[in-house]
Parts: C-alpha cells; structure tokens; sequence
C-alpha cells in the first residue's frame, strides 16, 4: 500500500455497519484469531456497559476500515461525592498494510477532541512500555504507579510466585469455591449489602448494583463471590478469579468489599485456602487488607484532560476490577 497516503483515508465516528470489516482487522491485527470469546468479549465491554456504549472513531480507505479506536465510558465519584465523567483509552488497531501513515495518532486525537467537546471530564489508562511514549507525546501524563499487594498462601507458593514473571492469561481457570459472581451480583439486594463495604475516600469507581452486576457478568471470566457469611451478605465478601501466570494460579483479588481489615484479610486467606491457589494479588488502595506490597511493581497510571482536571495522583482509590481487563 506504498501509494497511500494519510489524504487518501477517512476519518470519522465508527458505524455499526463498521463491525464487518473492523472486527476482522481488530483480530487480526492484536493477535486474536483464534479467540472464541473475542467479539462477546467486545460486546460486553463497549456495549453492555452501565456507563454507557463506548464511542469509537475509524479511519477508512475504499469503504473498508484499516484503523480503529475506541474508549470506554467510565464514572468515578470523588471524595466530595461528585461525579466525575471519564473515559478509559482502550482498543486500538491499524492494519498492518497501513501503518507509518499516522492512524492510531489521528484517531486517538480525533476522539480527545470530540470527547472534550460533548463534555467527558478525563481520559485515563495503564498503557504498557510501547504504547506509553506515544500516549504522553500526546498530552498523557504519568499519574502513578499503582500499589500491587500480594498474599502468598505458604512458601513453596511464594517460590512460585517469584518464578512466574510472565503476563497473566486472560481466561479463566475453573473453581467452584463461592458463588457463580454474576448470579449472586444479579440480586440487588446482594450487591446493596456489598457495596456498602466499599471505598468510600478517594477517587474511586462510582459501584452501583449495574455496575457490578455487569462487571462480574461475562462467563469466560469466571469470576466467584466469597462470602463472610452465605445467609448474610451485608457481612461483606470478596469477588475473585483465578488465572494461571507460568507455573502458578493467582487469586486476582477484584474487589474486596470488607467492614474491616480483619474480615478482609481472612476472606483472602479463604480464597487460598479453598481454591489452592498459589498467592493472591490485588492493588493496595482502599480496603485491601492482607496484602503485602509489591515494590515497583504495579502498572503506570495516565491520564490526560479533558473538559475536567485529572484528580491529583495521591488522590486516586483503584481496586484490580478498575484496571484487570481493560
């Protein structure tokens, strides 16, 4: 595609239409083919969410999409209980025969533009070390290194844990200890009593039973509710998965929705106890009892203005549910 140029291409707002030929560039392009779960796996991400569908931008050449971007929509409540509108920069391809034409710039720039136009407050993401520099030529900042916390379930776990420096696999490994999460979560009565026991200072996720129910609700995940006591939900709980890393299975502690330290701790505990798994994981901001920290060892934080100022960087309260996937 030598001949083409940036001029050649159109940019605009993506269509539903688009998914004909933007999926199969997106699976293509992020190394997705053989992925059963993909385009539900997109669904429920950009169109089942309580925040709302994801906008998207495409560039097109011929008809055809040859480059993508989306972000998802967000909400986080700040410590003076206000809500702030935000946008997570996520999915993003150009296809191979397209690339050197500036596409992924051109599109992420388009979208901050109408984003700030229509209102949304910030941008934010955990970019990894090649996509960073290009996100902060574009007006990211490093917010923070985000606290990760680790509980070993006994030493020949902690030797595990230490020799399994690979990424973790997206899928999920089966478990039957708790309760199927997205059943539990349906009942808004549960998720009530639950979120009750959430973070309740900092920048944090504005948890609402949709919320939560949507969060814990695609099966290939997998995700299970521990609770303190099964006939008492307002007692608290912690929702899990497990995840093979290397050689070992990590617990991802996604939310730890405790009345106290103690009672947190010990549901972690439970969770290693029960499942087998090798350690559990977690980030340390809010109420993430029982987690030892992790030195320099958490993702990047960016965030960039939109018709809002980023909270400052010791103001923000995430738990893993806020950046594991996306």
């Amino acid at each position: 595609m030598s001949s083409v140029t940036a001029q050649d291409l159109v940019i605009r707002v993506a269509e539903p239409a688009d998914d004909a030929t933007a999926l199969p560039m997106l699976r293509a392009s992020l190394g997705k083919v053989d992925d059963p779960h993909y385009e539900a796996f997109l669904r429920w991400k950009h169109r089942d969410n309580p925040f709302g569908v994801s906008p998207a931008w495409v560039a097109l050449h011929d008809g055809v999409v040859v480059g993508y971007r989306t972000f998802l929509r967000w909400e986080f409540l700040t410590d003076a209980g206000r809500t702030l509108r935000a946008v997570r920069a996520v999915d993003t391809a150009t296809d191979p025969a397209y690339r050197g034409l500036g596409i992924f710039r051109t599109l992420t720039l388009q979208g901050v533009s109408e984003l700030t136009l229509a209102g949304d407050g910030i941008v934010f993401n955990t970019p990894n070390d090649q996509s960073r520099p290009g996100y902060l030529k574009m007006g990211w900042s490093l917010a923070r290194q985000l606290p990760v916390g680790v509980m070993p379930r006994g030493p020949r776990s902690l030797v595990s844990m230490v020799t399994s420096r690979v990424p973790a696999s997206l899928w999920s490994e089966e478990t039957d200890v708790g309760l199927d999460a997205a059943v539990a979560l349906a009942d808004r009565s549960v998720a009530e009593q639950l979120i009750a026991h959430a973070p309740s200072a900092g920048v944090r996720t504005h948890r609402t039973p949709d919320y939560l129910a949507w969060r814990t609700a695609f099966g290939p995940l997998r995700y299970r509710l521990l609770l303190a006591d099964d006939a008492d939900p307002s007692r608290g709980g912690v929702v899990f998965r497990l995840r093979r890393r290397g050689d070992a299975v990590e617990a991802a502690i996604v939310e730890q929705l405790a009345p106290d330290r103690r009672t947190g701790a010990w549901l972690v505990r439970r969770v290693l106890r029960e499942t087998g798994a090798d350690y559990a994981i977690g980030l340390r901001t809010g109420p993430s009892a029982g987690l030892v920290p992790l030195p320099r060892q958490g993702p990047l934080l960016t965030t960039r203005p939109l018709a809002a100022s980023p909270p400052a960087p010791g103001d923000w309260a995430l738990t893993l549910g806020d950046v594991e996937l996306f």
